[in-house]
């Protein structure tokens, strides 16, 4: 059993700048935009509703259950991920062991549209990786989502191997398609958007 991890990266961001360390941001981000829309619209929701009626509690519990509800699913080891999984977020900043693969049918936040092999040899390194990306899966993605991904309002992440990964022959670069206001609810092959 493999106990190795993969780095996960996002392409805007690592085109952008090489630094791995500004690439989660945009993610994590986007789900805290989601998060404290809830809140505050839970907020004026008890301002407004006097305290003795039921139906703040009411409100509350709905959306408590709807965060709960987006990371249920089977957390699996990352080498178990594969083509057609929709998965919760995780930190790009972090190199990861574990997903939440979670069915398409229910809300998710990204889904592996594309997995490819690098060639064997000396550890590419990231900036290898990206140029791989670059052409593979920025090349997928026009056939999974239905037009290019420079004109699409979606945004690409991946899973590269690490140095300790690749020493033990994880070849594997993981393409994840993903809407950067949010989760989605199905997959996102032929959205065309």
């Amino acid at each position: 059993m493999r106990i190795t991890i993969r780095t996960a990266v996002t392409a805007l961001a690592a085109v952008a700048a090489l630094s791995l360390s500004a690439c989660g941001d945009d993610s994590s981000d986007d789900n805290a935009g989601g998060d404290s829309t809830a809140t505050t619209e839970e907020t004026p929701a008890e301002d407004e509703t006097p305290a003795e009626e039921e139906t703040p509690a009411e409100d509350e519990t709905p959306a408590e259950d709807e965060g709960s509800d987006a990371p249920e699913g089977e957390t699996q080891d990352v080498f178990d991920v594969g083509l057609g999984d929709c998965i919760s977020n995780f930190n790009a900043e972090e190199q990861i062991s574990e997903l939440t693969v979670i069915p398409c049918e229910e809300e998710h936040d990204q889904e592996v549209f594309a997995v490819f092999e690098v060639p064997d040899g000396d550890f590419p390194g990231s900036e290898t990786f990206q140029s791989q990306v670059e052409t593979d899966c920025v090349g997928e993605f026009a056939t999974f989502v239905g037009m290019d991904y420079q004109e699409s309002a979606l945004d690409i992440q991946w899973l590269e191997p690490t140095e300790e990964s690749w020493a033990q022959g994880d070849r594997e670069l993981v393409c994840t398609v993903f809407d950067p206001a949010g989760p989605v609810t199905g997959t996102l092959e032929g959205a065309n958007r």
